[in-house]
Formats: C-alpha cells, sequence, structure tokens
C-alpha cells in the first residue's frame, strides 16, 4: 500500500486508507501467536507544512494466542491505536536530529504496510492471559488450576534459609 507524498503535501487535505493486509508473512514460523482474520486498518493521512505527514488511524485484528499460567489457547480482538510521523528530506544521508523521532523520507512514495506490520508486532501482548484470574499450572503435578484443584504443597522455601525454618517452633528442644 503506497502513499503518495508529492501528492499528499500538494493537495493539503487528508487522504484515507483502509483495508485489510495479510499477515501470514509476519508470523510465518511463529506458533505464539495465530492471526485468525487478516489486519484490518483504517488511517488517515495528513501533510503538515512541507515536510511533514502525520499517519494516524486504527488497527485492527483477530489472533490466537497462549495464556501464559494456563497454556490456554485464547482467542483476542486487538484493537490498535496507529500513529506515524514522516518527514521529507532531500537526502537520507543528511544529518538529521537525534531528538526528531520523524521517519526520513526522500523516495516521492512511501510503503506504509511495513509499518503496520512492526505496529502489530511491537503491541502484541507480552504475556497473554484467559483472563485475570487466571490460577495457572501447579508447578508441582501440571494441573490446571483453573479446572480442578490439586494437594501439592507448593510452598517453596529458600535452600539457603531452611535451617532456620523451625527456628521458632517451640516444639524444639
Amino acid at each position: 500500500m503506497l502513499l503518495k507524498v508529492q501528492e499528499l503535501v500538494s493537495r493539503q487535505e487528508p487522504v484515507q486508507l483502509q483495508g485489510t493486509l495479510d499477515t501470514a508473512d509476519i508470523f510465518q514460523g511463529n506458533t505464539d501467536y495465530i492471526p485468525t482474520s487478516p489486519l484490518e486498518f483504517n488511517l488517515t493521512a495528513q501533510a503538515f507544512g512541507d515536510d511533514r505527514i502525520i499517519v494516524t488511524g486504527q488497527l485492527s485484528c483477530n489472533v490466537r494466542m497462549q495464556c501464559s499460567r494456563c497454556l490456554e489457547s485464547v482467542d483476542e480482538r486487538l484493537n490498535l491505536p496507529f500513529e506515524e510521523v514522516y518527514r521529507i528530506v532531500s537526502d537520507l544521508d543528511a544529518e538529521l536530529d537525534e531528538d526528531d523521532e520523524a521517519i526520513p523520507v526522500s523516495e516521492d512514495r512511501i510503503e506504509i504496510a511495513p509499518f503496520i506490520a512492526e505496529e502489530l508486532l511491537v503491541q502484541l501482548p507480552y504475556a497473554p492471559l484467559c483472563r485475570e484470574d487466571c490460577k495457572g499450572l501447579c508447578p508441582e503435578c501440571g494441573t490446571n488450576r483453573n479446572e480442578q484443584s490439586c494437594d501439592c504443597n507448593t510452598v517453596a522455601i529458600d535452600p539457603r534459609l531452611a535451617a532456620l525454618q523451625d527456628w521458632f517452633n517451640p516444639q524444639q528442644e
């Protein structure tokens, strides 16, 4: 999906970008996140002055993930904000201001798809949960604590402090 820079700057009117993006290539070889629908985008591109283009909007996609506590599959609809600032430069090799977070562009067209894909990957949940109160798996027997409880002793005592375990126990003499 291409955004024509000179046309946008000369018109000085916002341009609507809507459509879908196939995410199969983005998630190829990734078993943690599986897209169940194409990535939908609804963006607005607008020129500010002669050297800035701001693209804002919304991205949405259905993704199947694995709960980080109980390892069950979770289907979630991700609705992500998108904002990217591009700065039109005559030469990409020229010195750029370090504080400027705008992406330098010297071409007549901007390929938006890689930026959309990158935003999706960055915004994916780091540790997805099936629900906020997920109890996870028992570290001893592996039972899913959301489905049933177990009688395993899960109190972990630091081996360096194990000698102090009975310090305050009055039965010892």
